[in-house]
C-alpha cells in the first residue's frame, strides 16, 4: 500500500509498504477513505514535538472497516467509522480518572504509532479508539469531528462559556472557528475574533460561523483597547488561543477582565514568557486543554453536530490525493492557497 511515512524533520516520503494483514486481539484493520491535515501533524514534520520515526504520519481520519481481530466487540467488516487520534489503556490513573488524554500507556497515531496518512491502517485497542459513524452524516464531514470539533467544543466547556458570555478567539483556522460555532452554541452573546494577516478567508469563514466583532491586530494598532472597548472597558470573560505564538498568548491573557479564563489550545512551539501576576493581583485563570479523545466524548460531539446542523464540511477548503500528501502539508505550514481545513482522500 501507499503511506506518508515520516523519517525525521521535514524528510517525508511517499513509500509502498506492507498492507496490515490479520489484526491481532482487540484489533481493527481499515481502509482509510479522509485523513484530514492538523496542525500536530506540521508540528510532527518540523521536528518540534516528540515523534518516533519512521512512523506513518496523520491522526484525523475516517473510513471502512476491513478486518477485526479477536474480542474486538460492536464492528464488523464494512462498518464506517471514524477514531481518536489517541488508543488508551482503559486501566492506568488516569483512564480510570476520565482522562484518557493523558494515559500513561497512550498510542499516538501519528506520532508513536503508524497513522492515517496511509490507504489502510491498524488500529489496536478499538473498542476504545472507534466510534460509528451514522448513515446520514458523509465520511468527509466525520472526519472532521473527533479531533477538530472535539477540540473546541471541549475547549468551550472548559472555559465555562455560558449564556452571556464575551469571548475572544485568536487564530481563526478550522480549530479557532470551531470555536466560534461552539460558543455560539453555548450561547455566548459576544465573540471577537482577532486576525494578525486579514486573510480574507478566515475572516469570511469567521462571520459565518458566528464572530459578532473582528480585530484585525496588522491594522489596529491598539487591539486591547479595541477589544475592551467592545466589552464595557472590561474585557473579555474567556479568551481562547488556538494559534500558539507566543505574542497572541500575552494578548489574551492582556484582553481578560479580572478573573476571566484563558484557555490555551494552540500548540506553543517555543518558550512563553508569563507574567505571573496575571493569577494573583487579578484572579486570572490559565487552563490547558488537550482534546479529550474518548469514544463518550467522540459520540456526543458528532450528536451536536447533528442535532445543530453544523456545517463543518463547510470548512473544507482544499482537497489532495494521497499522492500530493507534502502539497497537502505545505497549505497548511505556508498558508497556500488561504486554506482553512485540507483533507487528504486516500484510496
Amino acid at each position: 500500500m501507499k503511506a506518508a511515512v515520516l523519517h525525521g524533520p521535514r524528510n517525508l516520503r511517499l513509500e509502498t509498504v506492507p498492507t496490515p494483514r490479520l489484526p491481532s486481539v482487540g484489533e481493527v484493520i481499515l481502509r482509510v477513505e479522509y485523513a484530514a491535515v492538523c496542525g500536530t501533524d506540521v508540528h510532527a514534520y518540523r521536528g518540534s514535538i516528540p515523534t518516533k520515526t519512521p512512523v506513518v504520519l496523520g491522526h484525523e481520519y475516517a473510513g471502512r472497516v476491513l478486518q477485526v481481530g479477536k474480542g474486538v466487540r460492536g464492528f464488523k467488516a464494512g462498518d464506517r467509522v471514524v477514531g481518536s487520534y489517541v488508543a488508551t489503556c482503559g486501566t492506568c490513573r488516569y483512564c480510570v480518572l476520565g482522562k484518557p488524554q493523558l494515559c500513561e500507556r497512550r498510542i499516538l497515531f501519528g506520532l508513536n504509532y503508524d497513522g492515517a496518512f496511509a490507504q489502510y491502517m491498524k488500529v489496536p485497542r478499538a473498542d476504545r479508539t472507534l466510534v460509528k459513524v451514522p448513515d446520514d452524516m458523509d465520511l468527509r464531514t466525520a472526519v472532521l469531528i473527533p479531533d477538530m470539533f472535539l477540540t473546541a467544543l471541549y475547549a468551550v466547556e472548559r472555559g465555562g462559556v455560558g449564556p452571556g458570555s464575551s469571548v475572544l478567539v485568536i487564530g481563526l483556522g478550522s480549530v479557532g472557528l470551531s470555536i466560534v460555532a461552539a460558543a455560539r452554541l453555548a450561547g455566548a452573546r459576544k465573540i471577537i475574533g482577532v486576525v494578525r494577516r486579514g486573510r480574507p478567508r478566515p475572516m469570511e469563514f469567521a462571520k459565518k460561523m458566528g464572530v459578532t466583532h473582528l480585530i484585525n491586530t496588522g491594522e489596529e494598532k491598539d487591539p486591547i483597547g479595541g477589544i475592551r472597548a467592545l466589552t464595557g472597558g472590561l474585557g473579555v470573560d474567556v479568551a481562547f488561543e488556538a494559534s500558539g505564538a507566543p505574542p497572541a498568548v500575552r494578548l489574551a491573557l492582556d484582553s481578560l477582565r479580572p478573573c476571566g479564563v484563558h484557555v490555551q489550545v494552540g500548540i506553543v512551539g517555543e518558550p512563553s514568557p508569563l507574567d505571573l501576576r496575571y493569577l494573583t493581583s487579578l484572579e486570572k485563570t490559565i487552563i490547558g486543554v488537550l482534546n479529550p479523545g474518548s469514544t463518550i466524548h467522540i459520540e456526543r460531539a458528532i450528536d451536536v453536530v447533528r442535532a445543530h446542523g453544523l456545517d463543518l464540511e463547510g470548512l473544507v477548503t482544499h482537497e489532495f490525493p494521497l499522492s500530493d500528501i507534502g502539497e497537502a502539508l505545505e497549505a497548511v505550514e505556508r498558508k497556500v492557497g488561504d486554506p482553512v481545513k485540507v483533507v487528504v482522500k486516500t484510496t
